[in-house]
């Protein structure tokens, strides 16, 4: 992408126009003293690209100010868009003036709604119109659009960020700038494309549905036992008062007949076959008693074993002596009676071997007899366990609708269709998507592998200005999007590193290896300029005129200079930065640095809002 900032124009309310030109590949320089304007330049920028909120002062600045605008170029056009000023109370106007040829007016007015220049400017941006946050926050919706608004917070660095120990990025005391961040971040710095930005989004949706789908597989579960419990209990009182067989083979079949008995008033007649209740309940006794006495025999096995092993253990010292006796006594008498108790020994052991009192599995006859054993319940549950006569028609009818009336409660769990196949076909949708994001943990180690070799080419650079921190090599943490320094000779990660001078260092090489990055992957979201408020400030007394430490400004200065030949030669792109500062022209005139660019210098009569730009009251006049 290919974007700089031409001019910044105010249209005054007393009919003056005040513009500042920039030029691109260069480091366009505002200087000049405290409190004259410097500051709101980036705000001015901020505004005419879409702000909710505007960091304008209303006096001396909005209060003359009738109409802000930009011109700019961008992907080889010049366009303009002008803002007007902000309404009482700091409320944000919503009248824009647009021009696709970079015309600047004599006097804006609304030419435009800000619904259609946004979408206008996204297009130039390359944002697509379906590419979405991919996961929601406290402030940001997910599935709600992505906004060149988000990327602009690779753009600036505020005077309150650019020696910040803990923040690297503008805005981040607002909770919606900071999930932003996060939501954007791997976007805007090659980690992800679009498609895969989009892919990653129907994903999270994919596993929110399947999330929702099995909970419902679980309820649907849970109500399906119920139901099939309480349908039991209805077909075993059917069973009861002989309105259906109690010798159906499933409850399937069971159901089947009680519908036809309660809606079509079909007459069942009642089976001939003898009540299995009674022999279910027999065979169920039998099997109780010899679980009882299985267990029990197995108990006094283990109990007869260990006696078993015991008597063994005490025999072991015979054998011992047999094949050591000749090292205690050589007396052939002993020999013999040792030798008998031996045989002794191994007469005992082959007659207890080839006992053999347990002939089959305990373990496994015990689990075949409770298996049976649970079988049996259920068959049971199926039976009546006597019959109940219906006197009369009356009573029978009444019986009749009590039944209706409950199929009716339970036809609905009965009739709801499974959802099993539901589950199958999304967990298969979502293994496709994740096959098309690929081993995306890698990509991201790749990219912040790079990222971190070309932060180390500037702090290279300006290894003389981190003085004790000098030689150390760049961390960037990804999760909290900041730059630390780690020892290359230990694992140790420094993140407290004293000054505020360090801090400006690390900010600088932090925020230029991430455009570089992104100008050498060719990602068209983030343009190609940077905005830095006072990176000189730590340098600085309390009344801004003093420089402490002009050395480190020049380092400074210089490693913005080198990144706009490096852009322009090694990658054959474009940059820009705009700087406010302090320092005077000779700090980078006696470097010879040549890609800087004075644009005015804010002292004497000269600032943002000049005199001759003031509304005039009548105690003026």
């Amino acid at each position: 992408m290919k974007f700089y900032i031409d001019q910044i124009i105010l249209w005054l309310r007393n009919g003056n126009v005040r513009t500042l030109e920039f030029k691109p590949n260069k480091v366009n320089v505002i200087t000049g003293d405290s409190s004259r304007g410097k500051t709101v330049i980036w705000s001015i920028i901020d505004y005419c690209l879409f702000a909710s909120k505007a960091n304008i002062p209303e006096e001396i600045v909005n209060e003359n100010v009738e109409w802000y605008g930009i011109r700019f170029f961008i992907n080889d056009k010049f366009f303009t868009i002008a803002r007007k000023h902000l309404l009482p109370g700091e409320i944000v106007s919503d009248e824009y003036y647009f021009s696709g040829v970079g015309e600047v007016p004599e006097k804006p007015a609304k030419s435009i709604e800000d619904d259609e220049i946004k979408k206008f400017m996204d297009a130039e941006f390359g944002i697509n119109p379906d590419l979405v946050v991919p996961y929601g926050g406290k402030k940001i919706r997910q599935g709600s659009k992505i906004s060149l608004r988000y990327f602009l917070l690779f753009n600036s660095q505020d005077q309150n960020t650019i020696t910040n120990s803990d923040t690297f990025f503008d805005k981040q005391t607002d909770l919606k700038n900071i999930e932003a961040l996060q939501r954007i971040f791997d976007l805007a710095i090659g980690i992800d494309t679009p498609e895969q930005t989009l892919v990653r989004e129907k994903l999270n949706e994919l596993e929110q549905e399947l999330k929702k789908v099995e909970r419902k597989t679980i309820h649907f579960e849970k109500r399906r036992l119920t139901f099939h419990n309480d349908m039991q209990v209805l077909l075993n009182k059917a069973k009861e008062y002989q309105l259906i067989s109690d010798n159906q083979s499933s409850i399937e079949d069971d159901i089947s007949n009680l519908k036809k008995v309660v809606y079509e008033l079909t007459e069942v007649a009642p089976s001939l076959e003898p009540n299995k209740y009674e022999s279910l309940r027999k065979e169920k006794l039998e099997i109780t008693k010899r679980i009882k006495k299985l267990k029990k025999f197995e108990k006094e096995y283990k109990e007869y074993k260990t006696v078993i092993e015991n008597n063994m253990d005490s025999l072991k010292p015979i054998q011992y002596i047999y094949e050591n006796y000749s090292e205690l006594i050589k007396i052939e008498e002993i020999h013999t009676f040792i030798r008998q108790l031996n045989q002794e020994l191994l007469t005992i052991k082959h007659a207890i071997k080839q006992k053999a009192p347990l002939q089959f599995d305990v373990s496994k006859r015990l689990k075949d007899l409770q298996k049976r054993l649970t079988e049996i319940d259920h068959q049971m549950q199926a039976q009546p366990a006597f019959y109940k006569t219906i006197n009369n028609d009356v009573e029978k009818g009444i019986l009749i609708g009590e039944i209706k009336t409950k199929f009716e409660l339970f036809s609905e769990e009965e009739d709801q269709e499974t959802t099993h196949e539901s589950v199958n076909q999304l967990k298969n949708e979502i293994e496709q998507l994740r096959g098309k994001l690929g081993n995306r943990e890698q990509r991201v180690t790749s990219i912040i592998r790079m990222l971190e070799s070309i932060i180390n080419t500037y702090l290279e650079q300006v290894g003389d200005a981190l003085e004790n921190y000098k030689g150390f090599k760049a961390a960037f943490d990804y999760k909290e999007k900041a730059l630390f320094l780690q020892d290359p000779n230990s694992f140790h990660v420094s993140k407290v590193i004293g000054s505020s001078s360090n801090h400006m260092f690390l900010h600088l090489c932090l925020f230029l290896g991430l455009h570089e990055s992104i100008i050498r992957q060719g990602v068209p979201f983030v343009p190609p300029f940077l905005f830095l408020d006072q990176p000189s400030r730590p340098y600085y007394d309390n009344n801004a005129k003093k420089a402490t430490d002009k050395a480190k400004i020049t380092i400074a200065m210089k490693l913005l200079n080198d990144f706009i030949s490096k852009m322009n030669k090694e990658c054959n792109a474009e940059f820009q930065f705009i700087v406010v500062e302090h320092i005077p022209k000779k700090i980078w005139e006696n470097s010879n640095l040549q890609n800087f660019h004075l644009v005015e210098t804010f002292l004497g009569d000269n600032k943002l809002i000049r005199d001759q730009d003031m509304l005039k009251t009548d105690d003026d006049k």
